[in-house]
């Protein structure tokens, strides 16, 4: 009886004796584990970059800019008399007398209605109308600068040129009009204020580059 020649088989050793039905389950098997293990593995990089994303936004980052130094206890101005930092329940009784005006620490609002039918803190930037300084404390005690101004007529000139101090965020500045200041132009910081009855920029920024982010709760780049 002539010997029958065998096939050389290609299968490895694992497979041999295996149907080719048994074949394909066993490759479909191990496809869907390949799959789930890469929807893991994207799944859980996905949440990996959501959790640094969201602690990049929490968490000041820790540059010469945005680093949390705390209340500027000296500079070129001296500092203005510590009125406190207590909150008014009510968010509509006075928190007067102060002893700046305008008034650069003292009790003040907090939270999202007052009766000036704005927040306070209250949203950075520019305002045409008078803020109490139960709201303008409390920007000043999350590190802002305001930049007020008092004519007893139209002063266009000086208020296109506070304008000019604002950077295109705003972040961090308050400005608006105020009655009764001893002066035309003021701009303060938590317990300190600067008077000018002329803009001068260079003593402003001078001013800015002391005592902007140097407060009590300063929040560097905060976007309210």
């Amino acid at each position: 009886m002539a010997d029958i020649k065998r096939k050389a088989t290609t299968r490895p050793e694992s497979r041999r004796g295996m149907t080719r039905g048994q074949i394909r389950e066993e490759r479909r098997v191990r496809s869907r584990a390949r799959q789930r293990r890469k929807r893991f593995l994207l799944g859980f990089a996905g949440l990996l970059f959501a959790i640094v994303f969201i602690t990049a936004l929490v968490i000041p980052r820790n540059t010469q800019n945005n680093t949390v130094r705390g209340v500027n206890l000296g500079g070129h101005i001296a500092l203005d008399a510590d009125d406190g930092r207590d909150h008014i329940d009510d968010n509509s009784s006075s928190g007067g007398p102060y002893s700046v005006v305008p008034a650069t620490s003292g009790p003040h609002w907090f939270g999202s209605s007052t009766v000036a039918g704005i927040s306070s803190p209250t949203r950075w930037g520019r305002y045409n109308a008078a803020i109490p300084d139960e709201v303008l404390i409390h920007n000043l005690e999350h590190g802002g600068i305001g930049l007020h101004y008092d004519c007893a007529e139209e002063c266009p000139e000086i208020v296109s040129e506070l304008n000019d101090i604002l950077p295109s965020n705003p972040s961090q500045y308050i400005m608006s009009p105020y009655s009764g200041m001893p002066s035309k132009i003021a701009i303060t910081a938590w317990r300190h204020h600067l008077y000018l009855d002329e803009f001068d920029a260079e003593e402003i920024r001078r001013f800015i580059d002391e005592y902007k982010d140097r407060a009590p709760e300063s929040v560097p780049g905060n976007p309210f």
